[in-house]
C-alpha cells in the first residue's frame, strides 16, 4: 500500500485513487454537518470519477457527489493510487 506522508485536498486525488480523511478545513457547522454524512477521520473513501466541476466518491457502502469547494476543504493522506 502506497500512502501519502502528508495531507491533501481530496481535489486533488485521482479517479480511482482510495484515500484516508485525516481532516476537515471548514466552518464547525460544515464540519459538523460532513460528520453526520460520514466524513470522520480515519474513514477511508474512493474517487470513483471527475466531472470537471465535482467528484463521485464511495464512502462505504454510499455513493455521492461532491463539488470541487467542499472536496478542497477535505483533507486525505492517499492509501492506494489509481489508474492514471
Amino acid at each position: 500500500m502506497k500512502q501519502t506522508s502528508h495531507p491533501i485536498p481530496l481535489r486533488f486525488v485521482q479517479q480511482g485513487a482510495r484515500a484516508k480523511l485525516v481532516g476537515i478545513q471548514s466552518s464547525q457547522r460544515m464540519s459538523r454537518r460532513l460528520s453526520e454524512l460520514g466524513f470522520v477521520p480515519g474513514i477511508e473513501l474512493s474517487v470513483i470519477a471527475d466531472s470537471g466541476s465535482a467528484l463521485m466518491i464511495a464512502l462505504g457502502d454510499s455513493r455521492m457527489a461532491i463539488e470541487y469547494p467542499l472536496a478542497h476543504a477535505l483533507l486525505v493522506t492517499v492509501v492506494e493510487h489509481g489508474a492514471c
